[in-house]
Protein backbone atom coordinates (compact mmCIF):
# COMPACT_ATOMS: atom_id res chain seq x y z
CA UNK A 1 0.00 0.00 0.00
CA UNK A 2 2.76 2.81 1.13
CA UNK A 3 4.12 1.68 -2.32
CA UNK A 4 1.06 2.29 -4.50
CA UNK A 5 0.31 6.04 -2.11
CA UNK A 6 3.95 6.73 -2.82
CA UNK A 7 3.72 6.10 -6.84
CA UNK A 8 0.60 8.46 -6.99
CA UNK A 9 2.17 11.15 -5.44
CA UNK A 10 4.83 11.04 -7.53
CA UNK A 11 2.41 11.24 -10.29
CA UNK A 12 0.37 14.36 -8.98
CA UNK A 13 3.41 15.70 -8.12
CA UNK A 14 4.70 15.54 -12.31
CA UNK A 15 1.39 17.61 -13.06
CA UNK A 16 1.68 20.42 -10.38
CA UNK A 17 5.38 20.96 -11.67
CA UNK A 18 4.09 21.50 -14.82
CA UNK A 19 1.54 23.61 -13.35
CA UNK A 20 3.54 25.57 -11.17
CA UNK A 21 7.12 25.24 -12.04
CA UNK A 22 9.53 25.28 -8.61
CA UNK A 23 10.75 28.42 -9.46
CA UNK A 24 7.95 30.08 -9.23
CA UNK A 25 6.92 28.00 -6.46
CA UNK A 26 9.95 29.95 -5.04
CA UNK A 27 8.95 33.44 -5.69
CA UNK A 28 5.57 32.58 -3.81
CA UNK A 29 7.72 32.37 -0.88
CA UNK A 30 8.15 36.33 -0.22
CA UNK A 31 4.34 36.59 0.06
CA UNK A 32 4.25 33.53 2.98
CA UNK A 33 3.34 34.27 5.97
CA UNK A 34 4.77 33.83 10.07
CA UNK A 35 5.47 30.57 10.97
CA UNK A 36 4.05 29.81 14.60
CA UNK A 37 6.43 28.20 16.51
CA UNK A 38 5.75 24.10 16.24
CA UNK A 39 8.59 22.62 18.41
CA UNK A 40 8.05 25.43 21.12
CA UNK A 41 4.36 24.74 21.63
CA UNK A 42 5.22 20.06 22.12
CA UNK A 43 7.63 22.18 24.52
CA UNK A 44 5.02 22.59 27.15
CA UNK A 45 5.12 21.25 30.60
CA UNK A 46 2.94 18.14 30.73
CA UNK A 47 1.87 15.87 27.74
CA UNK A 48 1.02 17.35 24.57
CA UNK A 49 -1.74 16.79 21.58
CA UNK A 50 -1.00 16.98 18.18
CA UNK A 51 -5.04 16.80 17.07
CA UNK A 52 -4.77 15.45 13.21
CA UNK A 53 -7.73 16.75 11.19
CA UNK A 54 -8.22 13.05 9.09
CA UNK A 55 -11.29 12.03 7.09
CA UNK A 56 -9.88 8.42 5.91
CA UNK A 57 -7.24 5.97 6.00
CA UNK A 58 -6.58 3.15 3.25
CA UNK A 59 -6.83 0.73 6.12
CA UNK A 60 -10.05 1.65 7.83
CA UNK A 61 -12.04 3.73 5.00
CA UNK A 62 -13.44 6.75 5.71
CA UNK A 63 -14.07 7.75 9.14
CA UNK A 64 -17.52 9.89 8.46
CA UNK A 65 -16.49 12.80 9.35
CA UNK A 66 -19.49 15.05 9.12
CA UNK A 67 -18.40 18.50 10.66
CA UNK A 68 -15.93 20.88 8.72
CA UNK A 69 -12.56 20.82 9.64
CA UNK A 70 -12.70 24.30 10.56
CA UNK A 71 -14.98 23.81 13.35
CA UNK A 72 -12.98 20.56 14.03
CA UNK A 73 -9.78 22.58 14.45
CA UNK A 74 -11.93 24.83 16.95
CA UNK A 75 -12.63 21.83 19.30
CA UNK A 76 -9.71 21.02 18.98
CA UNK A 77 -8.11 24.14 20.31
CA UNK A 78 -10.40 24.74 22.64
CA UNK A 79 -10.14 21.07 23.72
CA UNK A 80 -6.41 21.98 24.76
CA UNK A 81 -4.84 20.42 21.60
CA UNK A 82 -1.22 22.19 21.59
CA UNK A 83 -0.76 21.81 17.35
CA UNK A 84 -2.67 20.41 14.84
CA UNK A 85 -1.72 17.93 12.33
CA UNK A 86 -3.44 18.10 8.84
CA UNK A 87 -3.96 15.27 5.97
CA UNK A 88 -3.31 16.63 2.37
CA UNK A 89 -3.02 13.41 0.94
CA UNK A 90 -6.20 13.01 -1.54
CA UNK A 91 -6.44 9.95 -2.91
CA UNK A 92 -5.76 7.79 0.10
CA UNK A 93 -6.90 10.17 2.89
CA UNK A 94 -9.02 12.28 1.52
CA UNK A 95 -7.52 15.26 2.50
CA UNK A 96 -6.43 18.76 0.54
CA UNK A 97 -4.33 21.50 0.51
CA UNK A 98 -7.50 23.56 1.32
CA UNK A 99 -8.34 21.84 4.39
CA UNK A 100 -4.65 22.94 6.00
CA UNK A 101 -5.76 26.47 4.54
CA UNK A 102 -8.72 26.35 6.41
CA UNK A 103 -7.84 25.42 9.53
CA UNK A 104 -4.83 27.94 9.36
CA UNK A 105 -7.53 30.78 9.13
CA UNK A 106 -9.35 29.35 11.91
CA UNK A 107 -7.13 28.61 14.69
CA UNK A 108 -3.54 30.48 16.31
CA UNK A 109 -2.30 26.92 16.75
CA UNK A 110 0.84 25.67 14.85
CA UNK A 111 -0.21 23.62 11.59
CA UNK A 112 1.52 20.21 10.88
CA UNK A 113 1.34 19.27 7.15
CA UNK A 114 0.86 15.60 7.15
CA UNK A 115 1.76 14.35 4.10
CA UNK A 116 4.21 11.64 1.96
CA UNK A 117 7.25 14.07 1.16
CA UNK A 118 9.22 12.72 -1.49
CA UNK A 119 10.35 15.65 -2.95
CA UNK A 120 12.09 18.68 -1.97
CA UNK A 121 9.35 21.16 -4.03
CA UNK A 122 6.65 19.79 -1.66
CA UNK A 123 8.60 21.19 1.27
CA UNK A 124 8.83 24.97 -0.53
CA UNK A 125 4.87 23.99 -1.29
CA UNK A 126 4.27 23.24 2.36
CA UNK A 127 5.48 26.94 3.49
CA UNK A 128 3.65 28.63 0.77
CA UNK A 129 0.24 27.32 1.61
CA UNK A 130 1.06 28.29 5.24
CA UNK A 131 2.41 24.93 7.21
CA UNK A 132 4.57 25.51 10.51
CA UNK A 133 5.73 21.90 10.17
CA UNK A 134 5.94 19.22 7.96
CA UNK A 135 6.40 15.25 8.40
CA UNK A 136 8.89 13.40 7.07
CA UNK A 137 9.38 9.60 6.86
CA UNK A 138 12.20 8.24 7.48
CA UNK A 139 11.04 4.70 5.55
CA UNK A 140 10.56 7.01 2.43
CA UNK A 141 14.22 8.72 2.86
CA UNK A 142 17.66 7.85 2.84
CA UNK A 143 20.15 8.91 5.41
CA UNK A 144 21.30 12.18 2.79
CA UNK A 145 17.65 13.15 1.77
CA UNK A 146 16.87 13.14 4.74
CA UNK A 147 19.34 15.40 5.99
CA UNK A 148 19.07 17.69 2.88
CA UNK A 149 15.59 17.80 3.96
CA UNK A 150 16.12 18.85 7.49
CA UNK A 151 18.48 21.81 6.01
CA UNK A 152 15.78 22.88 3.65
CA UNK A 153 13.36 23.19 6.26
CA UNK A 154 15.24 25.04 8.61
CA UNK A 155 16.16 27.83 6.02
CA UNK A 156 12.34 27.71 5.48
CA UNK A 157 11.70 28.42 9.15
CA UNK A 158 9.43 24.85 9.07
CA UNK A 159 9.70 22.67 11.86
CA UNK A 160 10.16 19.03 10.44
CA UNK A 161 8.76 15.68 12.56
CA UNK A 162 10.39 13.05 11.28
CA UNK A 163 7.89 9.63 11.74
CA UNK A 164 10.18 6.33 12.16
CA UNK A 165 8.81 2.39 12.58
CA UNK A 166 11.41 0.77 13.65
CA UNK A 167 15.24 1.23 15.44
CA UNK A 168 17.00 1.30 12.09
CA UNK A 169 14.67 4.02 11.00
CA UNK A 170 14.95 5.84 14.63
CA UNK A 171 18.85 5.63 14.05
CA UNK A 172 18.65 7.12 10.93
CA UNK A 173 16.46 10.38 12.10
CA UNK A 174 18.67 10.99 15.30
CA UNK A 175 21.83 11.00 12.84
CA UNK A 176 20.55 12.99 10.13
CA UNK A 177 19.93 15.37 13.29
CA UNK A 178 16.32 15.35 13.51
CA UNK A 179 15.05 17.57 16.88
CA UNK A 180 11.52 16.15 16.93
CA UNK A 181 11.45 11.91 16.67
CA UNK A 182 8.01 10.40 15.91
CA UNK A 183 7.19 6.85 16.48
CA UNK A 184 3.99 5.45 14.62
CA UNK A 185 2.41 2.22 16.38
CA UNK A 186 0.81 1.00 13.39
CA UNK A 187 2.72 -2.45 12.13
CA UNK A 188 2.75 -1.21 7.92
CA UNK A 189 2.03 -5.07 7.37
CA UNK A 190 -0.82 -5.64 9.50
CA UNK A 191 -1.78 -1.79 10.10
CA UNK A 192 -2.44 -2.93 13.51
CA UNK A 193 -1.49 -0.33 16.53
CA UNK A 194 0.18 -0.81 19.57
CA UNK A 195 1.69 1.78 21.99
CA UNK A 196 4.19 -0.69 23.41
CA UNK A 197 6.42 -0.12 19.76
CA UNK A 198 6.63 3.79 21.43
CA UNK A 199 7.66 2.48 24.66
CA UNK A 200 10.01 -0.15 23.62
CA UNK A 201 11.93 2.52 21.22
CA UNK A 202 11.89 5.48 23.76
CA UNK A 203 15.23 4.74 25.41
CA UNK A 204 16.96 5.07 21.96
CA UNK A 205 15.79 8.85 21.63
CA UNK A 206 18.43 11.68 22.72
CA UNK A 207 17.32 13.45 25.95
CA UNK A 208 17.66 16.62 23.53
CA UNK A 209 15.25 15.54 21.20
CA UNK A 210 11.51 15.48 21.63
CA UNK A 211 9.46 12.30 21.20
CA UNK A 212 5.80 12.16 19.84
CA UNK A 213 3.98 8.78 20.12
CA UNK A 214 1.93 8.53 16.75
CA UNK A 215 -1.40 5.96 16.24
CA UNK A 216 -3.56 3.84 18.05
CA UNK A 217 -3.75 6.18 21.27
CA UNK A 218 -7.53 6.29 22.47
CA UNK A 219 -6.98 6.67 26.47
CA UNK A 220 -5.63 8.63 28.92
CA UNK A 221 -4.27 6.10 30.37
CA UNK A 222 -2.13 5.17 26.91
CA UNK A 223 -1.30 8.76 27.58
CA UNK A 224 0.63 8.22 30.97
CA UNK A 225 2.14 4.86 29.90
CA UNK A 226 3.91 7.16 27.08
CA UNK A 227 4.64 9.84 29.15
CA UNK A 228 5.85 7.31 31.74
CA UNK A 229 8.53 6.21 28.89
CA UNK A 230 9.31 8.92 28.02
CA UNK A 231 7.14 10.78 25.18
CA UNK A 232 6.67 15.04 25.08
CA UNK A 233 3.91 14.91 22.93
CA UNK A 234 0.56 12.41 21.37
CA UNK A 235 -0.58 12.68 17.80
CA UNK A 236 -4.17 11.63 17.89
CA UNK A 237 -6.33 11.43 14.69
CA UNK A 238 -8.85 8.56 14.40
CA UNK A 239 -10.21 8.64 18.19
CA UNK A 240 -10.66 12.34 18.08
CA UNK A 241 -12.17 11.95 14.46
CA UNK A 242 -14.66 9.90 15.55
CA UNK A 243 -15.51 10.74 19.05
CA UNK A 244 -19.22 12.68 19.63
CA UNK A 245 -17.27 15.70 21.41
CA UNK A 246 -13.87 16.06 20.17
CA UNK A 247 -13.13 19.14 22.57
CA UNK A 248 -13.99 17.10 25.51
CA UNK A 249 -11.85 14.22 24.05
CA UNK A 250 -8.74 15.75 24.05
CA UNK A 251 -9.52 16.59 27.95
CA UNK A 252 -10.05 13.08 28.60
CA UNK A 253 -6.88 12.00 26.66
CA UNK A 254 -5.07 14.86 29.28
CA UNK A 255 -6.80 13.54 32.22
CA UNK A 256 -8.22 16.94 33.00
CA UNK A 257 -4.80 18.50 33.47
CA UNK A 258 -4.03 21.55 30.93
Amino acid sequence: MLAKIVADKKKKLANSKLQLPEAALREKLRDAGDIRPFKEALEKEGMAVIAEVKKASPSKGDFGLTVPVDELARCYQAGGASAISVLTEEDHFHGSVADLLSVRATVNLPVLRKDFIVDSYQLYESRVIGADAVLLIAGLLDEEKLCHYLGICRELGLAALVETHNGEDLAQAIKAGADIIGVNNRNLSTFKTDISHTINLASMVPNNVLLVSESGIFTSEDVNKLAEAGAHAVLVGESLVRSNDPEQKIRELLGGKL
